[in-house]
């Protein structure tokens, strides 16, 4: 077996590849990995080379943009069930402000899959838990060489594509394992990374849930996918604060929640709404799309609440972008991709000990960069789009302009590498699992949001005495009393005190004489001047003390 790769879009973002696979006999099979700007595979095919499949690791646009346009030879494209549920529902929509091609051609050639599936007699390819965004995938190639050098028992050699990936796991979604039942041989590694990450995610969920508890209207304007990925993260997180909020997903962010069957307490869905105050709420969060707020359900919803100081647009872009236009509510824009950090990156490459290594997704400096990053494992960190051939003979290639005795210090160490190396048998390869929500691993600092939002009910065992408050005393107050209402207990306290002063304060004292004590009437003669006018009605009091003859 001989096996080759092909950067199909070097210049522009490298995320997509050729690969060649020849058997002994000659039979060869072209795989593509991934279809984004500028992909162009008939022209990269010879005369006698057919497409014999796609692999479509995740449905953000910038890897399916040109994917109908490469459906040649009838390649089916693999991808993992929720990808090509998340494609049905966004094909359509992109369509509609991108020239895609003829989209009915990819979704015909849709073809889920989540077991191994053969390409070649001796070829197969099954998708694996990537991470990243809901539905994402990397793919294991598995291929068989009898004249292996590397394991003369079975032959079986393995490479994997990673994709865009993260080990945490995404609204459910496992991540990408770092440990297989099988040793990886050759790895496809995306790289773009975001060692920011977690850091924006929790900052923003702290702004939304601020303004949110507050009674704000709060609109998140986003991309569909990472709608749906916050929505699940906000509703955990108002569940683990024990607090209601309602979280409103609308226009396509809707529909790819029911596409994935999501069904979080606190969220629902219009798919579809004629006015902004359908969907809009004092005091509750309303995530649409797209991240630009200049266009579709977002410039809507920006409008409706732009003239409103008390309300809140928050945008969460995937790059950088221009911001939100200046208007009287609170705007920010935070940067938001969910990618691995660069020691996570380190620590895949640690973890799984591959003899290659391909770096894809980023260019020039970049690369060049990677190439040199690892010194266990040879480093392809190619800037061209030549045929690089990484497996023939039965043996891994080492880059023709490393030297031979670099080379074998490579070698060495990675033989060194393979010694500590453990397989991992109870590795559940299974991309259609979803588990429940863990948000520490998806990157939530719960802690720091529990300080801050969580409530804490008052104990009704606690008992107090009356006899401990005293007059003009403040009444201590709980843990849930608002600062609004610790001020306003205060200042009617005081008001209450002042009161109580000024009627001390007009208290009069004067000496009276009874003339008579004559049956059912008495008279007073008052022997201090005083301003009391007639008919007035008086309390008198008694201080016997102070009586004379």
């Amino acid at each position: 077996m001989r096996v080759s790769y092909q950067h199909a879009n070097v210049h522009s973002g490298n995320e997509s590849t050729l690969l060649r696979f020849t058997a002994e006999d000659g039979t060869r099979a072209c795989v593509l990995v991934d279809a984004g700007d500028n992909v162009d595979v008939e022209s990269m095919l010879a005369d006698d080379e057919y497409l014999n499949a796609i692999l479509l690791t995740h449905a953000h646009i910038d890897h399916y943009r040109t994917l109908a346009r490469n459906v040649h030879h009838s390649a089916p494209i693999y991808t993992p069930p929720a990808t090509a549920s998340v494609l049905e529902q966004a094909l359509p929509e992109a369509q509609k402000d991108n020239d895609l091609g003829d989209i009915s051609v990819a979704l015909e050639a849709l073809n889920p899959i989540n077991e191994w599936m053969s390409i070649l007699p001796t070829l197969e390819v099954r998708p694996i838990p990537a991470g990243h965004t809901p539905g994402a995938a990397g793919f294991v190639l598995r291929f068989r060489d009898e004249n292996s050098s590397d394991d003369p028992f079975t032959g079986d050699q393995h490479l994997l594509i990673t994709g865009d990936f993260t080990t945490r796991p995404c609204a459910g979604h496992p991540g990408l394992e770092t440990s297989y039942p099988f040793d990886i041989d050759c790895v496809l590694l995306n790289v773009s990374s975001d060692d920011e990450y977690t850091t924006a995610l929790n900052e923003s969920l702290e702004t939304v849930l601020e303004r949110a508890f507050a009674g704000s209207q709060v609109v998140v304007a986003t991309s569909s996918l990472t709608g749906v990925h916050y929505a699940t993260i906000l509703a955990q997180v108002v569940a683990e604060l024990d607090r209601e909020l309602p979280i409103t997903l609308v226009g396509q962010a809707a529909k790819l929640y029911n596409a994935l069957e999501y069904d979080d307490p606190g969220v629902t869905t219009h798919e579809v709404f004629e006015r902004p105050n359908e969907v809009l709420e004092d005091g509750g969060v309303t995530i649409t799309g797209p991240e630009a707020p200049t266009t579709g359900s977002s410039r809507r919803l920006l409008e409706a609440i732009g003239a409103d100081p008390g309300a809140l647009f928050i945008q969460l872009a995937t790059d950088n972008n221009d911001g939100v236009p200046n208007t009287q509510c609170t705007t920010q824009s935070v940067r938001l991709s969910n990618h691995p950090s660069l020691e996570t990156i380190d620590d895949v490459v640690r973890s799984l000990a591959p003899i290659e290594v391909v770096i894809k997704h980023a260019r020039g400096g970049t690369l060049n960069r990677f190439q040199r990053r690892f010194d266990r494992c040879f480093t392809w960190g190619t800037n061209d789009q030549d045929v690089h051939r990484l497996y023939e003979d039965g043996r891994w290639n080492a880059p023709g302009w490393i030297a031979e005795e670099t080379a074998t210090r490579i070698r060495r160490r990675q033989w060194e590498a393979l010694q500590e190396h453990a397989l991992e048998a109870d590795t559940t390869l299974d991309v259609t699992r979803r588990e429940p929500i863990t948000l520490e691993a998806e990157g939530v600092n719960l802690d720091a949001l529990k300080a801050t939002f969580a409530r804490t009910a008052a104990d009704p065992y606690v008992s107090t005495s009356s006899d401990a408050v005293t007059a003009g005393e403040q009444e201590s107050v709980t843990e849930t009393d608002s600062l609004e209402e610790q001020s306003l207990e205060a200042e009617l306290l005081a008001r209450l005190d002042a009161i109580d002063a000024k009627l001390e304060q007009s208290e009069e004292t004067v000496k009276a004489r009874v003339l008579s004590g004559g049956e059912g009437e008495q008279f007073l003669q008052l022997l201090d001047q005083t301003e009391l006018e007639a008919g007035e009605v008086i309390e008198l009091s008694f201080n016997p003390d102070s009586r004379s003859d």
